[in-house]
């Protein structure tokens, strides 16, 4: 149609400001992501809960980093405790009753930090929390750890966010295969000061070592202190430079190479090796985020413009949007949702009546929770929208067949090799990101359902 070539000519920019502000934060911030990957597995190994809280469209993305930490896709790793606060506008009355001094509140906001975001991080540093804030527009978010997009546009910065917590995720669990880095071993605790050597500097604090344990010290009372200086420390603090001794202890043998090392890069490091460790999920972070501007950047524009000519028909004429999925898929299609409302279009995602959806489940099963609540609520005219990272979901697929006899307009993202859905020669529009990683293709889903709702907005 006549209005596609200006669409075409603003969702390839699109792509590019999300390729920039992704590939921004991670270049800055890999290593204070590192650092704050490493705090977590602390919290998680002393018993702490996360708690992740956000307003609006961010409402969703604690939902999918509870979801994500509470049942983990990747088979061998734990699940990790997590609660999103729910029919709590502000969070601070949720963390009141539900958080406790080592747990760890994240939260999140698409632009500047919202004022309810605020005091729930405000709350939970009152309570001992630790405490992390992902932002956007470039604003620091005032927390143990802070991470900002720098983008004005909602959507790049929540894309970009969503990659940073999977990562945050993922490598959380690096640290799991290293107890010795979870330990709380403190080196300089004692009655009396203790000498030991920096292997580390980081403005005014050093990483020293003894006895195969390290501890971060602060250095304001030595001037020049430098890497392999040997030092008298106390509670946390470096009290004086000591001479060389004549007599260094010989180093030790190095340990023989593992011929299966190449297959775990983590594993090669000693358990006291903090900073080899950080530098490697450092650089995993970068590798991370590169993998997904990649699929970004395979994203079938052309596909994208001629879905968003169809739906926008159907729109037009009074058709709803409705939306569903499963896990993080399912926090994906409230988000979806709620984003086509936020520009006007009628939308309603099915996971988001709890309600419907634990009674269906109960009484005919799991795999009718969308069909059957399509049975009453669909109507000719409307689309359907589902998110599947497998494509095989039976819900899913049992959904979108229900959809089709209700002559709604049928359009499925997933992943893999298209599963089930790419059989479905019926559907009228699917996209299928080439990736068997959920959460790289997650991310790219939500790109493909954000340029989608740009394409018809464009659409004029």
């Amino acid at each position: 149609m006549s209005a596609s070539a200006p669409t075409a000519g603003r969702l390839s920019p699109l792509l590019d400001a999300r390729r920039d502000a992704l590939s921004s934060l991670f270049a800055r911030d890999g290593d204070r992501i590192a650092r704050a990957c490493h705090d977590m597995a602390r919290a998680f190994a002393r018993g702490g809960v996360l708690i992740p809280f956000g307003t609006g469209a961010a409402a969703t993305d604690a939902a999918h980093v509870a979801v994500e930490f509470m049942h983990p896709v990747i088979v061998g790793k734990r699940a990790l405790p997590a609660l999103a606060p729910v029919n709590d506008p502000t969070g601070a009355s949720s963390l009141g009753r539900l958080g406790r001094a080592g747990d760890i509140a994240m939260g999140i906001s698409h632009g500047a930090q919202e004022p309810a975001v605020t005091a729930f991080l405000a709350e939970a540093r009152r309570r001992g929390l630790l405490t992390i804030a992902l932002t956007g527009g470039g604003t620091t978010g005032g927390a143990d750890h802070s991470f900002s997009v720098a983008s004005d546009d909602p959507q790049v910065v929540q894309e970009a966010q969503e990659t940073a917590y999977h990562v945050l995720w993922e490598l959380v669990h690096v640290f799991f295969e290293h107890p010795g880095l979870l330990d709380e071993a403190c080196i300089t605790c004692g009655d009396v000061a203790v000498e030991a050597r920096v292997v580390g500097l980081r403005g005014s604090m050093a990483m020293i070592e003894r006895d195969g344990l390290r501890e971060e010290v602060a250095v304001d009372l030595v001037e020049g202190a430098c890497v392999g200086d040997v030092l008298l420390c106390h509670a946390g603090v470096a009290l004086e430079r000591l001479p060389e001794r004549s007599d260094p202890e010989p180093a030790a043998a190095p340990a023989p190479e593992d011929p299966t090392g190449f297959l775990y890069p983590f594993l090669e490091s000693q358990e006291h090796d903090l900073e080899t460790v950080l530098a490697d999920v450092r650089a995993s972070t970068v590798r991370k985020g590169a993998d997904t501007i990649e699929l970004q950047r395979a994203i079938d524009l052309a596909a994208v413009e001629g879905c968003a000519a169809a739906v926008r028909e159907r729109l037009e004429a009074g058709g709803r949007l409705i939306a569903f999925g499963n896990g993080g898929s399912s926090t994906d299609a409230q988000d979806a949702a709620g984003d086509f409302l936020a520009r006007g279009w009628p939308a309603v995602c099915l996971t988001g009546d709890v309600a419907t959806v634990t009674a269906v489940a109960n009484d005919v099963g799991f795999d009718n929770v969308f069909a059957r609540q399509l049975i009453p609520l669909g109507r000719a005219g409307d689309v359907a929208l589902a998110i599947s990272t497998s494509g095989s979901s039976r819900n899913v697929v049992a959904g979108l067949e229900e959809a089709r006899r209700r002559q709604m307009l049928t359009v499925a993202i997933t992943g893999y090799d298209g599963g089930r859905l790419a059989e479905l020669d019926w559907l009228d529009h699917l996209f299928v990101v080439g990736s068997d990683y959920v959460p790289r293709l997650q991310e790219a889903h939500a790109t493909i359902y954000h340029l989608l709702l740009e394409a018809i907005v464009d659409l004029r």
